[in-house]
């Protein structure tokens, strides 16, 4: 690496044994720069080596990855007329016949785009840039798996990003996990790492920042999470609002009892998912969300509400009756000698078979009626205020129970994840669409009934006319929130 002047941090990265290198990165920290370069010289030295550039779009490589790599090429005089560049489709090719940089757009849902990749000769790079503009970290699998089979021993494979400020967003929790594997080397470079290599006027714009804010500095520059900046929930935090399974036995068991559920139901449209959340409402006021019901038609297949609610919500509902002991359980009759607990069921009123086939079915236990949605910003103020007051809480189950292929799907704490990674549009009239909603907005509907519902406000009160003087979840589990 002679031809280059690397920040220290990435020359001493290269010097280790580490065959995959992620650079955690702020802006202005020279990452893509500085890794084409590096990429664009094994290339040279490697004649017999093919490499590969990878970004979210196709549509965005031209003016990034592949400038940025022509621009390094043509910068070292030695390799003047060893590569021609070509453009439809974007190739660099050795004059001579021998390795070529192939580049790959590996985002949008077909997940199968990178398998056609079939090089003349052994991978010495991979170059992944960007990857916080992937939606989910499949994609990115799907790569890795579609290129590991043509590394070349040698070969050097690095993973560019500018973590997102939410601390739940796959890709900060995809390289927390890499944090621990031995063959991959985290490198964190802000723009500390290159301060030689800006200009005067940079570097005052970027204490500006730092001194006028501080929390948009150490996220944009600096390459951290700031758990808040763009979300919707910032107040939203893992160690005051989850609780485990094990708390809750605790809860119920310290003299709090359940004194009535409501379930927030979400439909599906196109590919997106069916959610149903269980808000228990315990005799204090506060709400503690339950084990959700998940449908994800991309994973599980398309089906008709009629069918999904028959064969699989049916069973989920009284799995959550007989699991939290709210009263008689299905084909049992109504006794004077159990205690009932009452369940009414908010559902989004976009999808009215949903709300008709779960009333043919459930009625008889629950009372089901569509949600009445106010504007975004009035749904989300609710949310905002149950979360900023301690009053709603999340059990984490470490994942759902996928009722169509009867397993347990362990992809971490749905509600959580996805009330944390909930970002605002540019115009701060809704949500990011690159982030599912489907659970969140479940939770957004029995909040909203709950804690915005002058309609049953009166029963409500009734319920928890035993409220005054009970403790609160943060006296029993000694200061969790």
């Amino acid at each position: 690496m002679s031809f280059l002047t690397l920040p220290e941090k990435l020359r001493s990265a290269l010097g280790s044994k580490a065959k995959n290198i992620i650079l955690r990165a702020g802006r202005d920290s020279g990452k893509t720069h500085n890794s084409t370069a590096i990429c664009s010289l094994i290339q040279a030295q490697s004649p017999e080596l093919d490499g590969v550039a990878c970004r979210a779009s196709y549509g965005s490589i031209s003016d990034s990855l592949y400038s940025e790599m022509e621009k390094a090429i043509d910068s070292i005089p030695a390799f003047n007329g060893l590569f021609q560049f070509r453009r439809s489709p974007l190739r660099i090719i050795r004059s001579n016949g021998g390795g070529t940089v192939y580049f790959k757009g590996i985002g949008g849902s077909n997940f199968s785009r990178t398998k056609g990749l079939s090089p003349k000769n052994k991978i010495g790079f991979a170059l992944f840039d960007e990857l916080q503009e992937l939606k989910t970290e499949r994609s990115l699998e799907e790569a890795i798996a579609s290129f590991r089979r043509w590394y070349s021993d040698s070969a050097k494979i690095f993973y560019l990003f500018n973590p997102p400020p939410m601390e739940a967003h796959w890709i900060n929790l995809w390289c927390a996990r890499k944090e621990r594997d031995p063959d991959f080397l985290v490198v964190d470079l802000s723009w500390e790492d290159i301060s030689p290599f800006l200009s005067d006027y940079d570097i005052k714009e970027i204490l500006k920042k730092k001194r006028d804010d501080p929390d948009y500095y150490d996220w944009f520059y600096m390459g951290k999470c700031s758990g808040g900046f763009g979300s919707v929930y910032p107040m939203i935090r893992k160690e005051r609002h989850v609780i485990t399974p094990l708390q809750f036995e605790k809860i119920l068991s310290s003299g709090l009892s359940i004194a009535a559920v409501v379930i927030g139901a979400d439909g599906a449209v196109n590919r997106d998912c069916t959610a149903l959340v269980p808000g228990l409402i315990l005799d204090n006021g506060q709400c503690v969300c339950g084990l959700p019901f998940i449908h994800d038609p991309t994973k599980d297949g398309v089906m008709g509400y009629h069918t999904l609610v028959k064969d699989h919500i049916k069973r989920w509902f009284w799995s959550m009756v007989k699991d939290y002991r709210l009263g008689r359980l299905e084909n049992e009759p109504s006794s004077p000698y159990f205690r009932e607990v009452p369940i009414w069921m908010t559902v989004d009123q976009a999808a009215p078979d949903l709300v008709q086939e779960l009333r043919f079915f459930l009625s008889s236990r629950a009372e089901i009626n569509p949600t009445s949605k106010g504007t975004v910003i009035e749904m989300v103020s609710t949310v905002q205020s149950a979360i900023s007051n301690d009053m709603l809480y999340i059990v984490d189950y470490g994942g759902h129970y996928d009722y169509v292929k009867n397993a347990f799907d362990r992809t971490g704490c749905d509600l959580f994840n996805q009330l944390s990674l909930l970002t605002w549009n540019e115009k701060q009239t809704n949500y990011d669409p690159i982030t599912p909603n489907d659970v969140a907005d479940s939770a957004t509907y029995l909040a909203r009934l709950w804690y915005c519902n002058p309609e049953n406000i009166n029963a409500f009160e009734l319920l928890t006319h035993t409220a005054v003087g009970k403790k609160r979840i943060a006296d029993i589990l000694g200061g969790k929130a």
